[in-house]
């Protein structure tokens, strides 16, 4: 079957995501045949979410039909239990606690820091426990504590206080942690991008990077902690004003439809190929030095 220039260009991108997916899935012993049976059980899963027709019983044929996969391993993957996670905690939970930690007024010092939290307090008096129930997820306030301290996000006094030591949800020390962030934060670019193909104008999500080519190996450690300091305070702002929407929040924020904002920032670095000396000997001068979209 012939690809039209947007099937083309797709499978191009496919083969670029493909090639970072899979140097991660070596670098772990991930092998061929363990990523095959979970991309076959991908497809059907998001065929049966995407294949449905208004009115009909979605079928294991129309599954196939647009899969490829035949229609008895169709059959044969539908029936399959869902996999359940290993880890403990999500990415997603953490993120939200900690943002309400950093956002709520109740949980703030008056100059806007988190507060330093005891695990447990009666009498109204803000506390760890509490900020795990208005979350809202059904963890024990314990096992969650455990698992934020094993990865490095709080810590907690003799006096059994939390005190959160970044602002944002990245482990230190939990690696299954930082992959199934891997998991999440590569899904939601991929479907920014998947859905501004298609968007109006005026209806297309944020998506924006800036790149410069030239910049020196010595520099790019200073380059990289300064880029660090200056996207603290964008985040902060960015995170007061989503919290004024936030129902949880703000209960007189705009009401409609359950929905999840997400605003994220990344950094990333490498070689560039040729020294700017053999580039401007082979090539002449290097005239391009920065881009932005």
């Amino acid at each position: 079957m012939s690809q039209g220039p947007l099937q083309s260009a797709l499978v191009t991108a496919a083969h670029r995501i493909l090639r970072s997916l899979v140097r991660q899935l070596i670098r772990h012993g991930i092998t061929f045949p363990v990523a095959s049976k979970l991309l076959k059980r991908v497809y059907v899963e998001v065929a049966a979410e995407e294949g449905k027709l208004p009115g009909r019983k979605l079928s294991d044929s129309r599954i196939a039909l647009l899969t490829g996969i035949p229609r008895k391993e169709v059959a044969r993957l539908r029936h399959l239990a869902e996999p359940e996670s290993e880890l403990p905690l999500d990415a997603h939970f953490a993120t939200r606690l900690i943002s309400r930690w950093t956002s709520d007024p109740r949980f703030q010092t008056p100059d806007g820091e988190p507060q330093i939290l005891p695990f447990d307090e009666e009498g109204g008096t803000p506390n760890f426990s509490e900020l795990v129930r208005l979350v809202g997820q059904d963890i024990p306030p314990r096992a969650v504590l455990d698992e934020l301290v094993r990865v490095g996000a709080v810590e907690v006094s003799r006096a059994r206080d939390v005190r959160l030591l970044a602002r944002r949800y990245i482990p230190v020390t939990g690696t299954a942690e930082k992959v199934d962030m891997l998991g999440t934060d590569a899904s939601e670019f991929i479907e920014t991008v998947g859905h501004n193909i298609t968007a109006p104008p005026d209806e297309a999500y944020l998506q924006q990077k800036i790149e410069f080519d030239n910049v020196g190996s010595r520099g790019a450690p200073i380059l990289r902690r300064r880029l660090r300091e200056l996207a603290e305070p964008f985040l902060r702002q960015v995170e007061d004003l989503m919290a004024r929407y936030d129902r949880d929040r703000n209960p007189t924020a705009p009401g409609g439809e359950r929905i999840r904002v997400v605003l994220g920032a990344y950094y990333f670095e490498e070689k560039a190929g040729a020294a700017p000396e053999a580039r401007e000997a082979e090539k002449g001068p290097h005239k391009e030095t920065g881009s932005q979209r």
